[in-house]
């Protein structure tokens, strides 16, 4: 077994008072029960998955107005339905997207680090999608948007569980920004064997098609001016897709993955100075009125009652890109092991199934939305624990059913630990209230400082992660894990924490140990690539 691990919340108050918890249980606001007027019919599933929104952007939690950016639509679908403070995405864009459609740690499928241009690593067909489960069991599905889980057609959601798809782009914003001759002047178009090379390597078309036919590149060379409008025509489709199966006896499951707000932001024209500030809250205006029109096209189709939305975002801000970036309230940004690369705001709407008002303070992920839908669907979910892939290989399952505290028939969270792992690092983890950080950085561009010993974080006490609780009994701020500071030795021995540390992390890697993880080419994202079996080097078992 190669040992290498080579790639893979402070409150924010307004005049509402917004009540946070980091705990593994209880809610805010009322307990939620299940309504008695839910529909019996499966219902319809709506996924909508927007791009490096901060936790702190929306009104409902604690931004709108007071960033500059009202966010009426998507407020008033956190007051209709259940809000999440504790809701994990990744640290970084494909591997937030992997752990929503596979319900997976992503190292298990090789998706942990950002896929670039060219990449080999992709989504594998034997891999099980959240898709192809609803897929068997009788929904239409239809996919909308930024992918980022391979580039090749193979790759595309039509072959992995989608009936149909439309605006399919391969990468995130950025790349579509490269041949911007205002926002690189010094990319290179003139040069004609670098843009053979370049287009032959870069997939920069916008796409269409069905399962079972080849795809279709409706755009050949998506650009920068093109993100302006594309979130628009997104919505549009997604409502007439809506109209379209309104009165189909078969369910649908709808994923729309807008391009919003990943920077470089291109507001479209008519958000284009809306907020009077920046043009990333411009598109975050944008990206709440398209979600509340398609929730919107639910209600005015009498599907309310017969519709489960989940609205989310893949991975915490990106503040190195400040100002075209979200805001958090919480230590570190995406691509860093704090918080704030991990915590993402979350919410579903089911009128008839979810009390409104909720506001649930227990964990909460991307890779238990799975599971969780297909409960509320009255589907048998998939097992935590051993599973069966396409080619009926046991994998591990990383996914937990939380349909119970949602739907208030128990108290806490199914799920009570997480495991913190980026492209390139095993970061930490956390039981209950109690975080362990292995390795530390405080932005995604800074460097990786592998930590001697844990630092420990009370993230009930101390959701913003001040406050290093190793060696300090009095938990005075220090100057952080980044660099040498006395004050961390200081004080008291709170080791005897660690101890919960060990359970999520034993697991963890058993579960490597028996369900060894899919290998991920060496010649991978230039952002990381991981080798296909590992336990962390600090925490292999000695001989």
């Amino acid at each position: 077994m190669n040992k290498r691990f080579l790639t893979t919340s402070l409150c924010l108050l307004t005049g509402t008072a917004i009540l946070f918890g980091s705990g593994s249980a209880g809610q805010a606001a009322g307990s939620p029960a299940p309504g008695s007027g839910a529909a019996t019919k499966k219902p319809n599933i709506v996924i909508i998955m927007s791009d490096d929104v901060g936790w702190g952007d929306l009104g409902c939690y604690g931004g709108g107005v007071t960033r500059g950016a009202p966010t009426p639509n998507l407020d008033r679908l956190a007051a209709e339905g259940a809000r999440f403070t504790t809701w994990y995405g990744q640290a970084s864009c494909t591997a937030g997207r992997a752990s929503f459609i596979t319900g997976r740690v992503p190292i298990r499928s090789a998706l942990s680090a950002v896929i670039a241009p060219g990449d080999p690593n992709h989504i594998r067909k034997e891999v099980p999608t959240i898709a192809e489960f609803f897929q068997k069991n009788g929904y239409h599905t239809y996919y909308s948007g930024k992918w980022h889980l391979g580039d090749k057609p193979e790759d595309f959601p039509i072959n992995h569980g989608f009936d149909e798809m439309n605006h399919f782009l391969a990468y995130y914003a950025g790349v579509y920004a490269y041949t911007d001759p205002e926002l690189h002047p010094n990319f290179p178009r003139d040069n004609p064997k670098f843009m053979a090379m370049y287009n032959a390597m870069v997939n920069d078309g916008e796409w269409e098609g069905k399962a079972g036919q080849p795809p279709k590149r409706v755009v050949e060379h998506f650009g920068y001016a093109d993100l302006a409008t594309i979130d628009n025509q997104q919505r549009d489709s997604a409502i007439t897709y809506i109209k379209d199966h309104a009165k189909d006896d078969k369910p649908f499951f709808m994923y729309v993955a807008f391009l919003k707000v990943h920077q470089p932001n291109n507001p479209a024209p008519e958000f284009k100075g809306k907020s009077h500030e920046s043009n990333y809250l411009d598109s975050l205006m944008e990206l709440d009125s398209n979600s509340g029109r398609i929730v919107q096209a639910i209600r005015d189709a009498g599907l309310d009652q017969d519709t489960i939305v989940v609205w989310t975002t893949d991975n915490g801000p990106w503040i190195d890109a400040w100002p075209d970036a979200g805001y958090t309230p919480f230590r570190g940004m995406k691509g860093s092991g704090f918080e704030g690369g991990w915590r993402v705001p979350g919410i579903m709407w089911a009128p008839g199934r979810i009390q409104p008002g909720s506001v649930f303070h227990g964990m909460m992920s991307h890779m238990d939305v799975w599971p969780t839908l297909a409960t509320m669907a009255g589907l048998k979910p998939p097992p935590h624990g051993e599973w069966k892939d396409n080619n009926g290989k046991p994998i591990y399952f990383d996914g937990m059913d939380n349909s119970a505290y949602i739907t208030g028939k128990a108290e806490e969270s199914a799920r009570i630990s997480w495991v913190y792992i980026d492209a390139v690092n095993f970061l930490g983890v956390r039981y209950g209230e109690w975080k362990f950080l292995f390795t530390a950085k405080d932005t995604w561009l800074g460097p990786d400082l592998h930590l001697g010993i844990p630092a420990i974080y009370n993230l009930k006490q101390d959701p913003a992660e001040h406050y290093d609780m190793t060696f300090n009994g009095a938990a005075a701020p220090t100057a952080g894990v980044l660099k040498s500071s006395p004050g961390r030795y200081s004080g008291a021995d709170n080791g005897w924490a660690g101890v919960f540390s060990m359970i999520p992390l034993n697991e963890f890697i058993d579960s490597i140990k028996k369900y060894p993880n899919i290998p991920t080419s060496p010649a991978g994202s230039s952002m990381g690539a991981d080798l296909p079996e590992f336990i962390p080097p600090n925490l292999a078992p000695q001989k």
